[in-house]
């Protein structure tokens, strides 16, 4: 009975005394925001004057990375954002690079919403704009 007396209050110490050394840990940062996208196109045909207009209008507004994407299956385009609006024109930049035409759904009829649904429409709507994270 006393060891198990003993053995609580150690395991009660150890506890608190791994709370103090957590706490005074600096907070663990941030995801960096980048979003990357794998293409099978060469970094080579990325980068020169050949470059797709999005891809040239995404380099001068943020910050651009293309890198050769690992097992040599193409490049890695990747940029630094938390917006779903440019996660958005990444998507399209691949789908460019990758068929030669942005597929859109433009027209889609909603349907009937449920009370329920119309209540949450705006919010599922914002959620969607700022895209997954």
């Amino acid at each position: 009975m006393i060891g198990a007396v003993v053995a609580g209050v150690a395991l009660g110490a150890g506890a608190a005394a791994a709370t103090r050394a957590l706490a005074g840990r600096p907070p663990r940062p941030r995801p960096s925001g980048w979003y990357a996208v794998t293409v099978t196109t060469a970094p080579a045909a990325l980068t020169g004057a050949e470059r797709p207009d999005l891809l040239a209008w995404l380099a001068e507004h943020h910050e651009v990375r293309i890198t050769p994407a690992p097992g040599g299956r193409g490049s890695q385009i990747a940029v630094r954002t938390d917006d779903g609006e440019i996660r958005e024109r990444v998507r399209a930049l691949k789908q460019l690079l990758e068929t030669g035409e942005v597929l859109r759904v433009d027209g889609q009829p909603e349907g009937h919403r449920t009370p329920l649904g119309q209540v949450g429409l705006p919010t599922m709507r914002q959620l969607m704009r700022r895209g997954a994270r």
